[in-house]
C-alpha cells in the first residue's frame, strides 16, 4: 500500500529524471545544429514549436523549423554553441517546463566569423513520455566580429 510519502518521492524522481532529460535536449541543440544532423535536431522539437533564433525571425512547426535550420546552415558554414547558466523549472505533474540558458556562439559564414552573446528562453512540453522544445525565444546581447589572425 502506498504512502504520501511514497507518492512524493515518486514525483520527486520523476522532477530528477525530468531535469536531466531537458537538460539533455537543450545541450542536443547545440550539438545538433553544430553537427548540421537534421533529424536529431528536429527531434527535439515538438509539432507545433515556435523557434526564434533571432529577434527578427521565427518559424513555426517542425516544418518550419526544418526550413529555417537548412537556410541558416546554408549561410552559416559552421557554428559552434556553448550554453551555461540553465535555471530550469519543472511542472512534473503539469508536463511543461521553462528554462532560461545562457549562451555564447561563433558563426562563420562567407563574411568572416561573428562571436555572439545570447540568452534562450525556452518552454518546454512531455509529448509521449519524452521532452520537448514548445518555444525557443532568442534574447541577443552583443554580437560582435572576430578578427582572422591570418588576415
Amino acid at each position: 500500500m502506498g504512502t504520501a510519502i511514497d507518492d512524493d518521492l515518486a514525483v520527486r524522481l520523476d522532477r530528477v529524471e525530468a531535469l536531466e532529460e531537458i537538460r539533455r535536449v537543450l545541450h542536443g541543440y547545440a550539438h545538433a545544429f553544430d553537427k548540421r544532423d537534421l533529424p536529431w535536431f528536429l527531434s527535439l522539437w515538438t509539432e507545433d514549436a515556435r523557434w526564434q533564433p533571432d529577434p527578427d525571425t521565427v518559424f513555426r512547426g517542425r516544418d518550419g523549423i526544418r526550413r529555417g535550420a537548412s537556410e541558416l546552415w546554408e549561410t552559416v558554414f559552421a557554428s559552434h554553441h556553448w550554453s551555461v547558466n540553465s535555471v530550469i523549472d519543472v511542472d512534473v505533474v503539469g508536463g511543461t517546463a521553462t528554462a532560461v540558458t545562457d549562451v555564447l556562439a561563433m558563426a562563420g559564414t562567407a563574411d568572416g566569423w561573428a562571436q555572439t552573446a545570447a540568452t534562450y528562453r525556452d518552454l518546454l512540453r512531455r509529448v509521449d513520455g519524452r521532452w520537448r522544445i514548445a518555444t525557443r525565444e532568442t534574447d541577443v546581447h552583443r554580437a560582435v566580429p572576430v578578427a582572422d589572425p591570418a588576415g
